[in-house]
């Protein structure tokens, strides 16, 4: 291991992230090859649909190499991959419940009224128990971080919108709500 800063990075890793900031494909197939297993079985722990985990592994790749030169060479690759793969799942689970809040039962029948949400019968009640799991997750979190979480994961709050609800500075709420997902990282 490499000592950069204050952390500990991985030469190889190191080095293949310099060579994709540089354009080197294989270098990207080589941190794509080497991340996507465990990002998947991550990504599952948010999502119980397998398309869906892939689908967001994919985009937080995407995202990834699209950012490489904003990536921090002090800290992990995997620990800045994994951050960008956590929110693109809090992203899915946000769509998933606007998508559930659209759905009306009538006469036992699912009608959804967002076209762009096309879930089958299987798939609505997955995405409850996905968003009944995070949310179950939120509600045990100190309180501390409990309310701007809710406000932010469950409400969809702007930072602006949490800090004058709970008569908060701005930076008090972004700190809160990164301990916040770095708790609920740890609890996976």
């Amino acid at each position: 291991m490499a000592k950069i800063g204050s952390k500990h990075i991985s030469i190889d890793d190191y080095n293949l992230v310099v060579a994709a900031r540089d354009g080197d494909q294989k270098a990207f197939a080589a941190l794509y090859d080497k991340y996507r297993s465990a990002l998947l079985a991550f990504l599952l722990k948010y999502v119980s649909i397998t398309e869906d985990a892939e689908d967001i592994c994919q985009r937080s790749f995407e995202k990834a190499f699209m950012n490489i030169n904003r990536y921090n060479p002090q800290y992990a690759f995997s620990t800045w991959l994994y951050i960008i793969a956590q929110n693109e799942a809090i992203d899915h689970i946000r769509k998933a419940r606007n998508a559930l809040k659209s759905v009306s039962l009538s006469g036992g029948e699912a009608d959804l009224r967002d076209t762009s949400a096309t879930y089958s019968p299987e798939e609505i009640v997955i995405l409850k128990q996905d968003m009944d799991h995070f949310t179950s997750r939120i509600l045990n979190l100190p309180e501390k971080y409990r309310e701007v979480a809710i406000l932010r994961f469950l409400r969809d709050y702007a930072y602006e919108e949490i800090a004058n609800e709970l008569q908060l500075t701005l930076g008090a709420v972004k700190t809160r709500i990164n301990r916040a997902k770095k708790i609920l990282r740890e609890t996976i």
